[in-house]
């Protein structure tokens, strides 16, 4: 049934996107044909930032050309927060940084430690890289500290040992697992790991070779000289040797205890053994297992595609893999011919639910019920806040939508799809196609908002953009919407009229401030420009915080401070990051 299905699917594919023959970028059913899931995802684990930052670079040349010398001088002083530091505070600041929930300060924090000109024949640089390879890996970003590493050359270090470690974790988490064992044949006996990581994952390997009698020797041995038993590897030992029959993984981990420090090893034999990831081991380390649980094809599906949803938002996948797992899904005639009861069956299963209507659009033979399948796609992705992923999913669908009288009631919606894909100019299309038809109503006004914040180029026209948004914005203003509007007009000098009654029946704010100290550090690194520092402190005192939950004071210091750091380049994803945290406009 499911060879049928595909085979339906790039017949209709075929039919439906020929005028997109010659588009650069590769059909998504087609890339089905050539590549498998396992190859997208580790050829493209580094590509989707690699592209990003290519983007930003072109769309920040002209503002980097015209304040070349002030950014130079920001760029020298930079490094300095880092180095003049003790070891021992930079510590402190890395482990209050574990929980960072704004994606785009959370990126740039990345950035500043990976672009860090270290020299490692220093004994403090080489504390530094110490922290920063260990901070990244601890954050889910195994695969930049596997960079980093790969980047520096190393003789005689006492931390070599974590460093093979990192390298290894990599190579298993991606399962380059003929790497990783050859890897580990060269090292040099003086590296030791502990919990007799070397030792489990030789017996691993040999296991990988076929070599099982020779492996429950060197397992006997592991037995005898490991004090604390690990009992979770001698479940997937005895798993992969066949020396006991296999049982469900998912019970089996309520009741063995899993070290935290081998789950990347775990993970390697757990796919090998053909066993399924439960939900509870993805718990333990939901960025770092991630890319293992979506190459793992014995894990319920929803689970794969929750660990992929993350990946694509973290930037470690791109668009094409996240829409090969969608596909892959299986559902069959019964299931596509009655969309209203396969979803309910779906209800509480929003990973299912979407893979369903994804897979519901791309069998759909007529142009108008497809574009209806769409928008039921997209509305209930923004109910769930998928909406980014919907629509990124959507954007090979979108030229076979034809402007027909029927279609531009939808010109709003469909516009959307086009910013959130950022072509700006076909949304404009869309948006004056509904407006011509229909009027101007709350629809396409909201699309133009939307549009004129995503298409601002430049800093000036983004806070003018939002001068124009908030002087139209009408909707009803809950007491946390107020107080966003009045830190807007206050930070931007807006020219707008937010609600400042007093409400009497919230004198006190239960919202907590940073301490007075760390306050004052923030605001001396603004006046200062020393932007690093800023960085640091103002991640220090958003650890653990959405947006939305942070005192209106705190909010009114952190974006002043973001409107000056390094010319402004980061406000504008900033201020949309805290609308759609607020879901205000957005």
């Amino acid at each position: 049934m499911k060879l049928i299905f595909i085979i339906i699917l790039i017949l209709f594919s075929n039919s439906i996107f020929a005028n997109e023959e010659n588009n650069a970028e590769v059909e998504v059913i087609n890339l089905y044909e050539s590549k498998s899931l396992d190859q997208m995802v580790l050829d493209n684990i580094n590509e989707v930032e690699e592209i990003e930052e290519e983007v930003e670079n072109l769309n920040d040349t002209n503002e980097i050309e015209t304040n070349a010398v002030e950014v130079t001088q920001i760029e020298i002083v930079k490094d300095n927060f880092i180095r003049k530091n003790e070891t021992k505070d930079l510590k402190k600041y890395l482990e209050n940084l574990q929980k960072i929930n704004s994606k785009i300060l959370q990126k740039e924090m990345v950035e500043v430690l990976e672009n860090l000109k270290l020299n490692l024949e220093v004994e403090k640089d080489k504390e530094i890289f110490f922290l920063v390879i260990n901070y990244l890996q601890s954050i889910g970003q195994i695969n930049k500290s596997y960079e980093l590493v790969e980047s520096y050359e190393f003789s005689d270090d006492k931390n070599y040992s974590f460093y093979i470690k990192i390298k290894l974790n990599y190579l298993l988490s991606t399962f380059q697992l003929n790497e990783a064992c050859d890897f580990k044949e060269e090292l040099d006996t003086k590296v030791k790991i502990d919990f007799f990581y070397l030792e489990k994952l030789d017996i691993f390997c040999l296991m990988l070779n076929d070599n099982y009698s020779e492996a429950s020797l060197l397992n006997s041995i592991l037995l005898e000289s490991e004090k604390n038993l690990d009992n979770y590897y001698q479940y997937l030992f005895s798993l992969l040797s066949n020396s006991s029959d296999k049982i469900n993984i998912n019970n089996e981990i309520k009741k063995l205890q899993i070290n935290r420090e081998l789950i990347f090893l775990y993970g390697a034999m757990t796919r090998i053994a053909e066993l399924p990831f439960s939900h509870d081991f993805y718990e333990l380390d939901k960025k770092n297992l991630s890319i293992p649980i979506i190459l793992n094809q014995a894990s319920p599906i929803d689970l794969r595609i929750k660990a992929a949803n993350e990946s694509f938002l973290e930037n470690q996948i791109n668009i094409d893999s996240l829409a090969a797992l969608y596909m892959s899904a299986d559902f069959n005639s019964d299931q596509l011919n009655n969309p209203k009861e396969t979803l309910n069956t779906f209800s509480d299963n929003n990973e299912m639910s979407m893979a369903f209507l994804f897979q519901l659009v791309n069998i759909q033979i007529f142009p108008n019920d497809r574009l209806n399948i769409l928008i039921k796609f997209w509305n209930f992705a923004k109910k769930n806040n998928l909406e980014e992923i919907a629509y990124k999913l959507s954007n090979n669908m979108l030229t076979s939508i034809e402007a027909t009288s029927e279609n531009i009631i939808y010109g709003p919606q469909i516009a959307l799809a086009y910013i959130f894909n950022n072509n700006f100019e076909n949304a404009v299309y869309w948006i004056e196609l509904y407006e011509n038809a229909k009027q101007v109503d709350s629809k396409s006004i909201y699309s133009r908002i939307l549009l004129d914040l995503y298409s601002s180029n430049d800093l000036n026209s983004f806070i003018n953009s939002i001068n124009l948004t908030l002087n139209t914005y009408t909707s009803n203003q809950d007491n946390h919407n107020a107080e966003l509007l009045y830190v807007l007009k206050d930070v931007m000098s807006l020219e707008i009229k937010p609600n400042t009654d007093i409400n009497l029946n919230k004198i006190f704010d239960d919202r907590s401030m940073p301490s007075i100290f760390l306050l004052n550090e923030i605001n001396d690194s603004v006046l200062n420009k020393d932007y690093e520092k800023y960085l640091f402190y103002s991640l220090i005192s958003l650890n653990d915080k959405e947006w939305n939950n942070i005192h209106p004071e705190h909010l009114k210091l952190i974006l002043n401070g973001y409107l000056q750091y390094n010319d402004g380049v980061l406000f504008r994803n900033i201020i949309l990051e805290v609308f759609k945290n607020y879901k205000f406009i957005i």
